[in-house]
């Protein structure tokens, strides 16, 4: 009876060795599926929201290209203004390198993302059904940090989905700008020349101060510093389309 009882444990606790190595192994595949698909939406959020900042970065180059033409071009006629004296834009192209190198900030902090390993989980029992049973357990702990890591990928996720919206309506705002710099540089001999010569040095400075202001933090978000100068595009604008006295036809 005896050895026919022990032949039954053995057998039992040897099924239930397979069981519990079955179901580790399931938790480990659920696991690391679930950090890789959430990090490889990650990955993609990073690069389509890091091609469109650097696309951005590009236009807003040109704008200020454009501002500086014409500010070179007001004082070549009136060569008491000294409107381009009063923008540095001689580094202008390292702002924009500068901003640029801010902006890879993306790629470094996705390179912090490491799935955690799963050796971390495991036990060092040497006894195997203990240990198989302790490993089963490990690895379902495993699949709950994978999930709690891919809640936390979600959640950056989200934010770099929102970098492209806060930069469409910016770029609304620079255009509208940009429509009341031509009309009040096109005018700026009519009247009021010192005022239109403030308003057109205020729409520089501010863009040019948007191309050196660290853009993205730690968290994947739009800094304060940033939204700050952001803000004040559309305050200009505000402002600016209740003069149009300022402006010019």
């Amino acid at each position: 009876m005896g050895l026919f009882s022990d032949a039954k444990k053995n057998y039992d606790r040897r099924r239930d060795i397979a069981e519990y190595n079955y179901r580790a192994r399931e938790y480990i595949s659920d696991g690391q599926r679930i950090y890789q698909e959430a990090y490889g939406k990650l990955q993609d959020a990073c690069w389509r929201t890091g091609k469109k900042v650097n696309e951005y970065q590009n236009y807003k180059r040109n704008v200020l290209n454009e501002i500086n033409r014409t500010l070179k071009e007001i004082d070549s006629s009136h060569e008491d203004y000294k409107l381009s004296s009063q923008i540095d834009f001689v580094n202008l192209d390292t702002c924009a390198v500068k901003q640029e190198e801010k902006l890879g900030i993306i790629d470094e902090m996705l390179a912090t993302w490491v799935q955690p390993s799963v050796t971390d989980f495991f036990s060092d029992s040497t006894m195997e059904y203990y240990e198989a049973k302790a490993n089963m357990q490990s690895a379902r702990s495993y699949k709950d940090r994978m999930k709690y890591k891919r809640d936390e990928l979600r959640n950056v996720r989200d934010a770099v989905l929102d970098i492209p919206g806060f930069l469409d309506d910016e770029k609304r705002q620079i255009e509208e700008l940009m429509e009341k710099f031509r009309k009040t540089a096109k005018n700026i001999e009519q009247s009021n020349v010192q005022e239109r010569m403030d308003a057109l040095c205020q729409i520089a400075k501010l863009i040019a101060d948007s191309m050196t202001t660290q853009f993205i933090n730690n968290n994947y978000q739009v800094t304060e510093q940033y939204k700050t100068i952001s803000s004040r595009f559309t305050t200009i604008n505000n402002s600016l389309a209740s003069a149009a006295w300022l402006i010019g036809g």
